[in-house]
């Protein structure tokens, strides 16, 4: 609104000083005018004057001149102007022309001129309007200047008149002081009314636009709504058009960037989940060749040696040693393979690549064929088995299934007293609809740091590391297995008493 009002009065002065410029320059060319219309009427009030007197000698008793004269003296006293009546003959010394009227004689006689007149300015910088007319001789003139041989129409002198302009230029100064005022004030007028009409038609819807458009930069949308009937209506429906476009775009943009994080995301979580189990595999490898390097070397070691004695004939014609050596041989054999057989498993479910496929049970007959593949162990160590296991079907994967209970009923095996007693129960819950087995051993039992330990990978018990072999791995398969059926397992243990593994399971 400002630089329209700027550009409106910088117009208007753009207009205005030149309009200033001439009024100025009629300004002394009116004062002119008038100087010389007034100088005209005085001079004819002269000439009529003198005219009257010398028609009317028989009246008045002076000549012209005379009153010509005593006018020009009253004049000099009593009016704001000044006159002067020369000859061309002198008669009157006093009427010896002045410098302007010889100057004035001459341009009227050689131009022919019927006036003259010109300004001069004084040493105080006074103006004077100076005006000269001639006087021609006519009869009445000739009764007085017979003697100088004048003829009619001859040249006889002129009239000087001389008044000063500082009245006139200040009465006119005056009026264009008064006109200046109206201008300006007119100017204000025009430039309050255009100004108040713009904003009116224009401003305020511009207004309007831009507290729309600032709120859409802050992210909040305003309709303008503005009924003008005409372009900036126009403007504001395709403001309002366009603002809700943007503000869809944003909503869309933003919707899809959601979507583009979310799957940021969940790439990086899944990528997450890859390098961890990439570097849980990394470390199950290495974890795996630290730990059976030394539980391979001894069963292997015993193989070769037990191997290299039944090629000695001496052996070979013992039964006996024949038949302990050939025991031994395949119980270590045994150990390679149930080793080899935990890593595998462990590798499958690792990997998840095993596919649990649960089927019909009879979990008392399950038991019985486990308990039978551990005949030989059970007869070495002369155990004593008290088996009470409830009749009941189970839906369970029966491979994975299997390879839990036996690494259970291995682990009670192994870590039992010679002459020692193992008790195995099995009950159904009906409330629950879930099977409860129990695996007691009073072997070297664990301690209870390690009960928490017992399903990690290759942790096995202090006091189980000395003297018994193994890899640690059975209990973490027995755990994720029986995790996958949904089922718990838990473990109870004294030190050097007993050791009580529970497992429940779900029915179906």
């Amino acid at each position: 609104m400002s630089k329209i009002i700027l550009i409106i009065f910088v117009v208007l002065v753009f207009i205005s000083v030149p309009a200033v410029v001439m009024l100025l320059q009629n300004q002394n060319k009116v004062v002119q005018e008038q100087a010389h219309i007034r100088a005209q009427a005085i001079y004819q009030m002269i000439v009529v004057t003198r005219q009257w007197v010398a028609d009317n000698r028989d009246m008045v008793t002076p000549v012209p001149a005379v009153v010509t004269k005593e006018l020009a003296r009253y004049a000099d006293h009593m009016a704001t102007f000044k006159f002067h009546i020369t000859s061309d003959k002198l008669v009157n010394p006093e009427n010896a022309p002045t410098s302007f009227e010889k100057t004035a004689s001459k341009k009227i006689q050689e131009h022919k001129l019927s006036e003259y007149a010109d300004i001069y300015v004084d040493e105080n910088n006074n103006k004077f309007y100076r005006y000269a007319a001639p006087l021609f001789i006519n009869q009445s003139c000739l009764s007085c200047h017979y003697e100088q041989d004048y003829r009619i129409n001859d040249f006889r002198g002129l009239i000087s008149i001389t008044f000063p302009l500082n009245e006139m230029e200040q009465s006119i100064a005056s009026n264009n002081r008064i006109t200046s005022y109206a201008v300006i004030i007119g100017i204000i007028i025009i430039i309050a009314s255009i100004s108040f009409s713009i904003y009116i038609m224009i401003i305020r819807h511009l207004t309007t636009l831009q507290k729309a458009a600032e709120s859409l930069r802050l992210g909040d949308r305003v309709e303008t709504n503005i009924k003008t009937n005409d372009e900036i209506e126009t403007l504001s429906i395709a403001f309002d058009q366009m603002s809700l476009q943007i503000a869809n775009n944003e909503e869309i943009l933003k919707n899809n960037l959601q979507q583009a994080v979310s799957k940021y995301i969940d790439l990086v979580k899944e990528l997450e989940n890859k390098n961890e189990k990439l570097d849980s595999l990394n470390k199950l490898k290495s974890d795996l060749l630290d730990s059976i390097a030394h539980e391979i070397r001894t069963p292997l070691t015993k193989i070769l040696s037990y191997s290299e004695l039944l090629q000695d004939d001496r052996i070979l014609e013992k039964e006996e040693m024949r038949d302990k050596f050939a025991a031994a041989l395949k119980h270590n054999v045994n150990v390679l393979k149930n080793m080899f057989n935990d890593i595998i498993t462990l590798s499958r479910l690792e990997h998840d690549q095993h596919t649990y496929h649960p089927i019909p049970i009879q979990i008392d007959c399950l038991i019985d064929d486990l308990i039978n593949g551990f005949e030989i162990e059970i007869q070495n160590k002369n155990l004593d088995l008290k088996i009470n296991i409830a009749p009941s079907t189970v839906c369970v994967d029966g491979e994975t299934f299997t390879i839990a209970l036996s690494n259970i009923i291995s682990n009670a095996i192994k870590y039992s007293k010679d002459n020692g007693c193992i008790e195995i129960n099995g009950t159904a819950n009906e409330k629950t609809n879930t099977y409860s087995l129990t695996f007691k051993d009073y072997g070297i039992g664990i301690a209870k740091d390690d009960i928490s330990k017992l399903f990690e990978r290759f942790h096995r018990g202090e006091n189980a590391k000395k003297e018994y072999p193994g890899t640690g791995l059975g209990l973490s398969i027995v755990a994720r297995i029986i995790k996958a059926h949904k089922g718990i397992i838990y473990i109870e243990s004294e030190i050097n008493q007993w050791t009580l593994v529970t497992i429940n399971i779900p029915i179906q």
